[in-house]
Protein backbone atom coordinates (compact mmCIF):
# COMPACT_ATOMS: atom_id res chain seq x y z
CA UNK A 1 0.00 0.00 0.00
CA UNK A 2 1.21 3.45 -0.86
CA UNK A 3 2.02 5.38 1.87
CA UNK A 4 0.80 9.18 1.66
CA UNK A 5 2.15 10.09 4.58
CA UNK A 6 5.97 10.69 6.27
CA UNK A 7 8.34 8.08 7.67
CA UNK A 8 7.59 7.61 11.44
CA UNK A 9 11.38 8.41 11.97
CA UNK A 10 10.81 12.07 10.43
CA UNK A 11 7.27 12.37 12.61
CA UNK A 12 8.30 12.12 15.52
CA UNK A 13 11.95 14.14 14.99
CA UNK A 14 11.84 16.47 11.93
CA UNK A 15 10.04 19.95 12.64
CA UNK A 16 8.11 21.29 9.67
CA UNK A 17 9.13 24.24 8.10
CA UNK A 18 5.87 25.25 8.11
CA UNK A 19 6.24 26.08 12.29
CA UNK A 20 4.51 23.31 13.14
CA UNK A 21 5.20 19.58 14.02
CA UNK A 22 3.04 16.56 12.15
CA UNK A 23 3.09 12.78 13.77
CA UNK A 24 2.71 12.21 17.44
CA UNK A 25 3.07 15.35 19.39
CA UNK A 26 5.27 15.21 22.83
CA UNK A 27 2.37 16.69 24.96
CA UNK A 28 -0.37 14.17 24.13
CA UNK A 29 2.19 11.42 24.86
CA UNK A 30 2.78 10.78 28.59
CA UNK A 31 6.25 11.83 29.59
CA UNK A 32 9.24 10.01 30.62
CA UNK A 33 10.65 13.35 32.39
CA UNK A 34 11.46 12.11 35.77
CA UNK A 35 15.20 12.78 35.07
CA UNK A 36 16.46 16.57 35.38
CA UNK A 37 19.73 17.99 34.55
CA UNK A 38 20.51 20.37 37.94
CA UNK A 39 23.67 22.89 37.89
CA UNK A 40 25.73 22.71 39.93
CA UNK A 41 26.88 25.50 42.46
CA UNK A 42 29.38 27.66 41.31
CA UNK A 43 31.06 26.32 38.16
CA UNK A 44 28.00 25.85 35.91
CA UNK A 45 28.64 21.78 35.44
CA UNK A 46 25.31 20.05 34.68
CA UNK A 47 24.63 16.88 36.60
CA UNK A 48 22.11 14.34 36.43
CA UNK A 49 19.93 13.69 38.75
CA UNK A 50 16.01 11.85 39.98
CA UNK A 51 13.47 14.79 39.78
CA UNK A 52 11.33 14.88 42.96
CA UNK A 53 7.46 13.76 41.85
CA UNK A 54 6.65 17.21 41.05
CA UNK A 55 6.28 16.25 37.44
CA UNK A 56 8.98 18.58 36.07
CA UNK A 57 12.30 18.32 34.29
CA UNK A 58 15.39 20.84 35.20
CA UNK A 59 17.02 22.19 31.53
CA UNK A 60 19.19 25.36 30.14
CA UNK A 61 20.79 26.94 33.35
CA UNK A 62 22.02 29.82 31.33
CA UNK A 63 18.56 31.27 30.94
CA UNK A 64 17.41 30.32 34.53
CA UNK A 65 16.46 33.16 37.45
CA UNK A 66 17.57 33.56 40.50
CA UNK A 67 18.92 30.13 41.62
CA UNK A 68 20.09 29.45 37.89
CA UNK A 69 17.51 27.05 37.14
CA UNK A 70 15.20 26.52 34.26
CA UNK A 71 12.62 23.60 34.78
CA UNK A 72 9.76 22.30 31.82
CA UNK A 73 6.54 21.11 33.00
CA UNK A 74 5.57 17.96 32.13
CA UNK A 75 2.98 15.06 32.92
CA UNK A 76 3.82 13.28 35.83
CA UNK A 77 4.78 9.87 34.63
CA UNK A 78 2.23 7.94 32.16
CA UNK A 79 -0.19 7.42 34.69
CA UNK A 80 -0.69 11.04 35.39
CA UNK A 81 -4.62 11.55 35.94
CA UNK A 82 -3.97 14.95 34.88
CA UNK A 83 -3.44 14.23 31.39
CA UNK A 84 -6.84 14.19 28.81
CA UNK A 85 -5.92 10.44 28.40
CA UNK A 86 -5.58 8.78 31.33
CA UNK A 87 -9.30 10.22 32.42
CA UNK A 88 -11.81 7.59 33.85
CA UNK A 89 -13.54 6.48 30.71
CA UNK A 90 -16.98 8.12 32.30
CA UNK A 91 -15.53 11.82 32.17
CA UNK A 92 -14.07 11.52 28.63
CA UNK A 93 -17.36 10.49 27.37
CA UNK A 94 -18.98 12.99 28.98
CA UNK A 95 -16.84 15.28 27.05
CA UNK A 96 -17.22 13.39 24.12
CA UNK A 97 -21.31 14.10 24.04
CA UNK A 98 -21.43 17.40 24.57
CA UNK A 99 -18.74 18.03 22.17
CA UNK A 100 -21.03 15.59 19.72
CA UNK A 101 -24.26 17.52 20.96
CA UNK A 102 -22.19 21.51 19.69
CA UNK A 103 -21.10 19.57 16.35
CA UNK A 104 -25.08 18.15 15.34
CA UNK A 105 -26.86 21.15 16.49
CA UNK A 106 -24.38 23.68 14.03
CA UNK A 107 -25.42 21.30 10.65
CA UNK A 108 -29.24 20.97 11.90
CA UNK A 109 -29.21 25.28 11.77
CA UNK A 110 -27.97 24.81 8.31
CA UNK A 111 -30.93 23.14 6.55
CA UNK A 112 -33.68 23.97 8.95
CA UNK A 113 -34.53 27.03 6.58
CA UNK A 114 -34.52 24.72 3.92
CA UNK A 115 -38.07 23.84 4.00
CA UNK A 116 -39.05 27.06 5.06
CA UNK A 117 -37.60 28.77 2.08
CA UNK A 118 -41.15 29.17 0.03
CA UNK A 119 -42.44 31.12 3.70
CA UNK A 120 -39.18 33.32 3.52
CA UNK A 121 -40.16 34.40 0.09
CA UNK A 122 -43.80 34.69 0.88
CA UNK A 123 -42.71 37.01 4.00
CA UNK A 124 -40.28 38.85 2.38
CA UNK A 125 -41.97 39.16 -0.87
CA UNK A 126 -39.01 37.88 -2.80
CA UNK A 127 -39.29 36.98 -6.36
CA UNK A 128 -36.24 35.19 -7.84
CA UNK A 129 -35.15 31.51 -6.97
CA UNK A 130 -31.59 32.46 -5.24
CA UNK A 131 -32.61 35.07 -2.99
CA UNK A 132 -34.71 32.70 -0.28
CA UNK A 133 -31.45 30.50 -0.19
CA UNK A 134 -29.19 32.77 1.11
CA UNK A 135 -29.85 32.43 4.25
CA UNK A 136 -28.92 28.22 3.94
CA UNK A 137 -26.05 29.28 1.58
CA UNK A 138 -24.45 31.55 4.04
CA UNK A 139 -24.94 30.46 7.02
CA UNK A 140 -23.07 27.08 5.21
CA UNK A 141 -20.31 30.00 4.37
CA UNK A 142 -20.72 30.95 7.73
CA UNK A 143 -19.38 27.30 9.12
CA UNK A 144 -16.25 26.93 6.59
CA UNK A 145 -14.98 30.81 7.73
CA UNK A 146 -15.24 30.37 11.37
CA UNK A 147 -12.72 27.67 11.92
CA UNK A 148 -10.00 29.86 10.54
CA UNK A 149 -10.10 31.73 13.35
CA UNK A 150 -11.73 29.26 16.00
CA UNK A 151 -8.79 26.42 15.28
CA UNK A 152 -5.87 28.53 15.96
CA UNK A 153 -7.98 30.41 19.23
CA UNK A 154 -8.19 26.97 20.53
CA UNK A 155 -4.28 25.57 20.03
CA UNK A 156 -3.94 29.56 21.98
CA UNK A 157 -6.19 29.48 25.00
CA UNK A 158 -7.79 25.94 25.28
CA UNK A 159 -10.34 24.40 23.52
CA UNK A 160 -13.14 24.76 26.49
CA UNK A 161 -13.17 28.37 26.14
CA UNK A 162 -13.40 28.47 22.42
CA UNK A 163 -16.18 26.08 22.70
CA UNK A 164 -18.54 27.85 25.24
CA UNK A 165 -17.62 31.11 23.73
CA UNK A 166 -18.55 30.20 20.25
CA UNK A 167 -21.98 28.41 20.94
CA UNK A 168 -22.93 31.33 23.48
CA UNK A 169 -22.65 33.75 20.25
CA UNK A 170 -24.16 30.99 18.26
CA UNK A 171 -27.52 30.92 20.69
CA UNK A 172 -27.97 34.69 20.64
CA UNK A 173 -27.52 35.06 16.85
CA UNK A 174 -30.42 32.36 16.40
CA UNK A 175 -32.49 35.30 18.89
CA UNK A 176 -31.22 37.86 16.20
CA UNK A 177 -32.71 35.56 13.18
CA UNK A 178 -36.03 34.65 15.14
CA UNK A 179 -36.47 38.72 14.83
CA UNK A 180 -34.93 39.60 11.67
CA UNK A 181 -37.23 42.55 9.97
CA UNK A 182 -35.95 41.69 6.67
CA UNK A 183 -33.60 39.45 4.44
CA UNK A 184 -30.65 41.57 4.15
CA UNK A 185 -30.47 40.95 8.33
CA UNK A 186 -31.66 37.51 8.49
CA UNK A 187 -29.25 36.42 5.90
CA UNK A 188 -26.07 38.53 7.69
CA UNK A 189 -27.19 37.03 10.64
CA UNK A 190 -27.19 33.50 9.11
CA UNK A 191 -23.55 34.00 8.29
CA UNK A 192 -22.62 34.97 11.54
CA UNK A 193 -24.57 32.33 13.19
CA UNK A 194 -22.97 30.01 10.81
CA UNK A 195 -19.32 31.06 12.34
CA UNK A 196 -20.76 31.80 15.62
CA UNK A 197 -21.51 28.06 15.45
CA UNK A 198 -18.03 26.52 13.75
CA UNK A 199 -16.48 25.30 16.64
CA UNK A 200 -18.44 22.07 17.14
CA UNK A 201 -18.01 20.93 13.78
CA UNK A 202 -14.57 21.92 13.23
CA UNK A 203 -12.83 20.63 16.65
CA UNK A 204 -14.52 17.80 17.85
CA UNK A 205 -11.81 15.50 15.86
CA UNK A 206 -9.03 17.26 17.65
CA UNK A 207 -10.66 16.99 21.19
CA UNK A 208 -10.96 13.24 20.60
CA UNK A 209 -7.35 13.49 19.71
CA UNK A 210 -6.62 14.83 23.16
CA UNK A 211 -8.30 12.01 24.72
CA UNK A 212 -7.72 9.01 23.01
CA UNK A 213 -5.09 7.32 21.75
CA UNK A 214 -4.53 6.83 18.37
CA UNK A 215 -5.72 2.82 18.79
CA UNK A 216 -8.63 3.63 20.70
CA UNK A 217 -10.22 7.00 18.61
CA UNK A 218 -11.97 5.47 16.58
CA UNK A 219 -15.57 4.62 18.09
CA UNK A 220 -15.18 7.94 19.68
CA UNK A 221 -14.56 9.69 16.39
CA UNK A 222 -17.44 7.59 14.58
CA UNK A 223 -19.89 9.11 17.28
CA UNK A 224 -18.79 12.42 17.17
CA UNK A 225 -19.21 12.16 13.41
CA UNK A 226 -22.94 11.49 13.20
CA UNK A 227 -23.69 14.78 14.03
CA UNK A 228 -21.83 16.91 11.01
CA UNK A 229 -23.13 13.77 8.70
CA UNK A 230 -26.53 13.62 10.13
CA UNK A 231 -26.88 16.95 11.58
CA UNK A 232 -28.23 18.31 8.02
CA UNK A 233 -30.77 15.41 7.59
CA UNK A 234 -32.19 15.47 10.84
CA UNK A 235 -32.49 19.88 10.11
CA UNK A 236 -34.28 18.79 7.17
CA UNK A 237 -36.81 16.60 9.07
CA UNK A 238 -37.90 18.70 11.72
CA UNK A 239 -37.73 22.05 9.58
CA UNK A 240 -40.75 20.31 7.68
CA UNK A 241 -42.67 19.51 10.68
CA UNK A 242 -42.09 22.53 12.30
CA UNK A 243 -43.34 24.80 9.42
CA UNK A 244 -46.27 22.77 8.19
CA UNK A 245 -47.84 22.61 11.86
CA UNK A 246 -46.91 26.58 12.90
CA UNK A 247 -46.48 28.41 9.45
CA UNK A 248 -43.67 30.03 10.35
CA UNK A 249 -40.42 29.89 9.75
CA UNK A 250 -39.52 31.92 12.59
CA UNK A 251 -40.19 29.13 15.27
CA UNK A 252 -37.46 27.19 13.29
CA UNK A 253 -34.78 29.64 14.69
CA UNK A 254 -36.30 30.01 18.41
CA UNK A 255 -36.18 25.80 18.38
CA UNK A 256 -32.63 26.40 18.08
CA UNK A 257 -32.15 29.02 20.07
CA UNK A 258 -33.29 27.27 22.89
CA UNK A 259 -31.69 23.59 21.94
CA UNK A 260 -27.79 25.54 21.32
CA UNK A 261 -28.73 27.81 24.92
CA UNK A 262 -29.24 24.62 26.83
CA UNK A 263 -26.19 22.77 25.22
CA UNK A 264 -24.24 25.89 26.03
CA UNK A 265 -25.24 26.32 29.42
CA UNK A 266 -24.58 22.21 29.90
CA UNK A 267 -21.00 23.15 28.53
CA UNK A 268 -19.96 25.19 31.08
CA UNK A 269 -21.70 23.04 33.96
CA UNK A 270 -19.50 20.03 32.75
CA UNK A 271 -17.17 20.17 30.02
CA UNK A 272 -13.19 19.96 30.49
CA UNK A 273 -10.47 21.46 28.97
CA UNK A 274 -8.84 19.08 27.05
CA UNK A 275 -5.92 20.49 25.38
CA UNK A 276 -2.41 19.24 26.75
CA UNK A 277 -0.39 22.57 26.83
CA UNK A 278 -2.98 24.60 28.41
CA UNK A 279 -3.32 22.16 30.75
CA UNK A 280 0.28 22.06 31.19
CA UNK A 281 0.35 25.99 30.96
CA UNK A 282 -2.10 26.07 34.35
CA UNK A 283 -0.21 23.60 36.19
CA UNK A 284 2.96 25.98 35.69
CA UNK A 285 1.23 28.86 37.24
CA UNK A 286 0.17 26.45 39.69
CA UNK A 287 3.69 25.48 40.67
CA UNK A 288 4.97 29.52 40.20
CA UNK A 289 2.78 30.28 42.75
CA UNK A 290 3.90 27.71 45.32
CA UNK A 291 7.76 27.86 44.44
CA UNK A 292 8.47 31.78 43.26
CA UNK A 293 11.94 31.71 43.10
CA UNK A 294 12.11 28.91 40.70
CA UNK A 295 11.66 29.84 36.77
CA UNK A 296 9.05 26.99 35.07
CA UNK A 297 8.32 26.48 31.16
CA UNK A 298 6.14 24.40 29.57
CA UNK A 299 7.32 24.18 25.70
CA UNK A 300 4.37 25.54 24.60
CA UNK A 301 4.45 29.08 25.77
CA UNK A 302 2.89 31.59 23.67
CA UNK A 303 5.31 34.23 22.64
CA UNK A 304 4.21 37.30 21.26
CA UNK A 305 2.90 38.04 17.48
CA UNK A 306 5.39 35.49 15.29
CA UNK A 307 3.22 32.98 17.32
CA UNK A 308 -0.18 34.25 16.75
CA UNK A 309 0.70 34.82 13.06
CA UNK A 310 1.87 31.57 12.25
CA UNK A 311 -1.21 30.32 14.87
CA UNK A 312 -3.47 32.13 12.23
CA UNK A 313 -2.01 31.25 9.05
CA UNK A 314 -1.50 27.90 10.26
CA UNK A 315 -5.19 26.06 8.39
CA UNK A 316 -4.50 28.08 5.31
CA UNK A 317 -0.60 26.87 4.93
CA UNK A 318 -1.63 23.55 5.59
CA UNK A 319 -4.15 23.27 2.81
CA UNK A 320 -2.16 25.24 0.12
CA UNK A 321 1.32 23.31 1.46
CA UNK A 322 0.58 19.87 2.53
CA UNK A 323 -0.69 17.45 -0.28
CA UNK A 324 -2.12 15.10 2.23
CA UNK A 325 -4.47 17.85 3.96
CA UNK A 326 -5.13 19.39 1.04
CA UNK A 327 -6.14 15.77 -0.93
CA UNK A 328 -8.41 14.26 1.76
CA UNK A 329 -9.81 17.76 2.00
CA UNK A 330 -10.71 18.20 -1.73
CA UNK A 331 -12.20 14.66 -1.32
CA UNK A 332 -14.10 15.54 1.78
CA UNK A 333 -15.50 18.29 0.32
CA UNK A 334 -16.96 16.61 -2.86
CA UNK A 335 -18.86 14.29 -0.63
CA UNK A 336 -19.99 17.00 1.77
CA UNK A 337 -21.38 19.07 -1.21
CA UNK A 338 -23.07 16.51 -2.94
CA UNK A 339 -24.73 15.89 0.43
CA UNK A 340 -26.18 19.21 0.42
CA UNK A 341 -27.10 19.24 -3.02
CA UNK A 342 -28.91 16.05 -2.70
CA UNK A 343 -30.87 17.47 0.80
CA UNK A 344 -31.93 20.06 -2.28
CA UNK A 345 -33.45 17.44 -4.60
CA UNK A 346 -35.44 16.37 -1.39
CA UNK A 347 -37.53 19.47 -2.28
CA UNK A 348 -38.00 19.03 -5.81
CA UNK A 349 -38.49 15.15 -5.56
CA UNK A 350 -40.53 14.98 -2.88
CA UNK A 351 -42.49 17.94 -2.37
CA UNK A 352 -46.39 18.31 -2.62
CA UNK A 353 -45.90 20.68 -5.85
CA UNK A 354 -43.85 19.71 -8.84
CA UNK A 355 -41.70 22.88 -9.49
CA UNK A 356 -39.60 23.55 -12.68
CA UNK A 357 -41.15 20.86 -14.58
CA UNK A 358 -39.00 18.25 -12.29
CA UNK A 359 -40.64 15.16 -11.31
CA UNK A 360 -42.22 15.08 -7.86
CA UNK A 361 -43.95 12.28 -5.82
CA UNK A 362 -46.13 15.07 -3.99
CA UNK A 363 -45.86 14.33 -0.75
CA UNK A 364 -47.59 16.30 1.47
CA UNK A 365 -45.31 19.16 3.50
CA UNK A 366 -45.53 17.54 6.78
CA UNK A 367 -44.13 14.30 5.67
CA UNK A 368 -41.66 16.00 2.90
CA UNK A 369 -39.03 15.89 5.77
CA UNK A 370 -39.20 11.81 6.26
CA UNK A 371 -37.35 11.96 2.52
CA UNK A 372 -34.21 12.99 4.38
CA UNK A 373 -34.63 9.68 6.42
CA UNK A 374 -32.93 7.68 3.18
CA UNK A 375 -29.64 9.56 3.87
CA UNK A 376 -29.65 10.30 7.64
CA UNK A 377 -30.56 5.95 8.07
CA UNK A 378 -27.63 4.98 5.74
CA UNK A 379 -25.26 7.56 8.27
CA UNK A 380 -26.51 5.94 10.98
CA UNK A 381 -25.83 2.26 9.55
CA UNK A 382 -22.17 3.65 8.71
CA UNK A 383 -21.94 5.03 12.43
CA UNK A 384 -22.64 1.55 13.47
CA UNK A 385 -19.89 -0.10 11.31
CA UNK A 386 -17.55 2.55 11.94
CA UNK A 387 -17.66 2.21 15.97
CA UNK A 388 -17.46 -2.03 15.11
CA UNK A 389 -14.79 -1.77 13.23
CA UNK A 390 -12.74 1.07 13.04
CA UNK A 391 -10.37 0.28 15.47
CA UNK A 392 -10.30 -3.26 14.87
CA UNK A 393 -9.26 -2.54 11.15
CA UNK A 394 -6.40 0.18 12.05
CA UNK A 395 -5.35 -2.78 14.95
CA UNK A 396 -4.99 -5.15 12.13
CA UNK A 397 -2.35 -3.30 9.88
CA UNK A 398 -0.87 -2.25 12.80
CA UNK A 399 -0.23 -6.14 13.36
CA UNK A 400 0.70 -6.54 9.94
CA UNK A 401 3.17 -3.65 10.31
CA UNK A 402 5.11 -5.08 13.44
CA UNK A 403 5.20 -8.65 11.63
CA UNK A 404 6.99 -7.25 8.77
CA UNK A 405 9.24 -4.87 10.23
CA UNK A 406 9.69 -6.27 13.90
CA UNK A 407 8.85 -3.48 15.76
CA UNK A 408 5.61 -1.79 16.61
CA UNK A 409 3.85 0.90 14.61
CA UNK A 410 1.25 3.70 14.59
CA UNK A 411 0.87 5.37 11.22
CA UNK A 412 -2.59 7.18 9.78
CA UNK A 413 -2.25 5.12 6.59
CA UNK A 414 -3.36 2.45 8.86
CA UNK A 415 -7.33 3.77 8.11
CA UNK A 416 -7.03 3.65 4.74
CA UNK A 417 -8.12 0.88 3.82
CA UNK A 418 -11.59 1.13 5.75
CA UNK A 419 -11.41 4.42 4.06
CA UNK A 420 -11.68 2.98 0.58
CA UNK A 421 -14.30 0.56 1.40
CA UNK A 422 -16.30 4.02 1.80
CA UNK A 423 -15.08 5.57 -1.76
CA UNK A 424 -16.46 2.56 -3.57
CA UNK A 425 -19.88 2.85 -1.77
CA UNK A 426 -20.33 6.48 -2.27
CA UNK A 427 -20.77 6.63 -5.99
CA UNK A 428 -23.03 3.28 -6.61
CA UNK A 429 -25.67 5.40 -4.01
CA UNK A 430 -25.34 8.29 -5.98
CA UNK A 431 -26.29 6.66 -9.60
CA UNK A 432 -29.06 4.78 -7.62
CA UNK A 433 -30.58 7.66 -6.56
CA UNK A 434 -30.09 9.62 -9.53
CA UNK A 435 -31.37 7.52 -12.34
CA UNK A 436 -33.80 6.13 -9.95
CA UNK A 437 -35.22 9.88 -10.04
CA UNK A 438 -35.26 10.64 -13.39
CA UNK A 439 -37.14 6.89 -14.30
CA UNK A 440 -39.98 7.98 -11.91
CA UNK A 441 -39.74 4.18 -9.78
CA UNK A 442 -41.14 3.65 -6.97
CA UNK A 443 -40.02 6.41 -3.99
CA UNK A 444 -38.33 3.60 -2.10
CA UNK A 445 -35.39 3.38 -4.87
CA UNK A 446 -34.34 6.21 -5.16
CA UNK A 447 -34.12 6.33 -0.84
CA UNK A 448 -32.18 3.14 -1.06
CA UNK A 449 -29.45 4.98 -3.39
CA UNK A 450 -29.51 7.70 -0.15
CA UNK A 451 -29.98 5.39 2.36
CA UNK A 452 -26.34 3.81 0.18
CA UNK A 453 -25.05 7.04 -0.13
CA UNK A 454 -25.18 8.26 3.43
CA UNK A 455 -23.36 4.59 4.51
CA UNK A 456 -20.56 5.49 2.37
CA UNK A 457 -20.16 9.09 2.74
CA UNK A 458 -20.32 8.34 6.43
CA UNK A 459 -17.43 5.81 6.43
CA UNK A 460 -15.28 8.18 4.19
CA UNK A 461 -16.03 11.14 6.29
CA UNK A 462 -15.15 9.11 9.77
CA UNK A 463 -11.77 7.60 8.14
CA UNK A 464 -10.96 11.13 6.78
CA UNK A 465 -10.97 13.42 9.92
CA UNK A 466 -9.21 10.51 11.73
CA UNK A 467 -6.52 10.21 9.24
CA UNK A 468 -5.92 13.88 9.74
CA UNK A 469 -6.06 13.87 13.46
CA UNK A 470 -3.39 10.91 13.36
CA UNK A 471 -1.12 12.91 10.72
CA UNK A 472 -1.05 16.31 12.43
CA UNK A 473 -1.76 15.27 16.57
CA UNK A 474 -1.27 18.77 17.96
CA UNK A 475 -1.91 20.56 15.63
CA UNK A 476 -5.12 19.01 14.41
CA UNK A 477 -7.53 21.51 15.13
CA UNK A 478 -5.74 23.41 12.29
CA UNK A 479 -5.62 20.46 9.72
CA UNK A 480 -9.20 19.79 10.46
CA UNK A 481 -10.56 23.84 9.83
CA UNK A 482 -8.70 23.40 6.60
CA UNK A 483 -11.49 20.82 5.57
CA UNK A 484 -14.10 22.22 6.95
CA UNK A 485 -13.03 25.45 5.19
CA UNK A 486 -13.12 23.42 1.70
CA UNK A 487 -15.67 21.59 1.98
CA UNK A 488 -18.50 24.26 3.51
CA UNK A 489 -16.86 26.69 0.56
CA UNK A 490 -18.36 23.91 -1.81
CA UNK A 491 -21.60 22.98 0.38
CA UNK A 492 -22.38 27.29 -0.04
CA UNK A 493 -22.18 27.13 -3.69
CA UNK A 494 -23.99 23.69 -4.46
CA UNK A 495 -26.85 25.23 -1.72
CA UNK A 496 -27.40 28.18 -3.92
CA UNK A 497 -26.87 26.95 -7.17
CA UNK A 498 -29.20 23.45 -6.45
CA UNK A 499 -31.83 24.80 -7.93
CA UNK A 500 -31.05 26.23 -11.25
CA UNK A 501 -28.51 22.70 -11.36
CA UNK A 502 -31.37 20.39 -11.33
CA UNK A 503 -33.64 22.50 -13.50
CA UNK A 504 -31.11 22.65 -15.77
CA UNK A 505 -29.60 18.96 -16.15
CA UNK A 506 -32.40 16.70 -14.40
CA UNK A 507 -32.03 14.39 -11.16
CA UNK A 508 -29.85 11.52 -13.26
CA UNK A 509 -26.69 14.11 -14.44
Amino acid sequence: MASLHLSEEALHNKPDQLGFQTGHSNFATPSSGAQSLLPSDNDGEAKSKKCSLDGVRQLDPEVSRDQGTRTTVTWDGPADPSNPRNWPGRQKWINVFLISLQGTLSPIASTILALGSLQIASDFSLTDPYTPALPVGLYVLGLGIGPVLVAPCSELYGRRIAYITCFTIFTILNVGCALAPNITALSILRLLSGMGGSAGPSLGGSSIADMFHPKERGRAQAVYSLGPTTGPVIGGLIGGFIVYYTGNWRWMMWVMAIASGTTAFAAICFQRETYGPILLQWKKKRLESEKPNISYQTGHENHGKGLLRRAFTRPMRLLFTSPICAFMSLYLALIYGILYLHLITITLLFGSTPIYGLFSYRWTDGTTGLAYLGAGLGSMIGIAICAKFLNRSYNYMARRYEEKHDHPGHMPEFRLPFMQVGLTIVPAGLIMFGWSAEKQTHWIVPLLGACIFGLGMLMSYVCIHTYLTDAFEQYAASALAAAVVTRCLLSCVFTIVGFQLYRRLGYAW
